[in-house]
């Protein structure tokens, strides 16, 4: 069975998404550990203040885990 111009078999779509997930998750730790390191020097000493940043922390990695993941998925061979 021959596949359509520009698809791509399943064997190499699983291999794409589980190097794109790796860069997601390096690229993810790489950056929060990062902005970690930022909110620590400029911690506020309210409690509020500090949940807040710790839950901005939190969607950080998730939003750019999941925004490089999909990058990586478009742009690797």
């Amino acid at each position: 069975m021959d596949l359509p111009f520009g698809a791509v078999c399943r064997e190499c779509r699983q291999e794409i998404e589980r190097r794109a997930r790796r860069l997601g998750h390096l690229v993810a730790a790489a950056t929060t550990a990062l902005l970690v390191v930022y909110v620590l020097l400029r911690l506020p000493p309210d409690p509020r203040g500090r949940l807040v940043s710790a839950m901005a922390v939190a969607i950080w990695y998730l939003l750019s885990g999941m925004v490089v993941r999909r990058a990586a998925r478009e742009l690797l061979p």
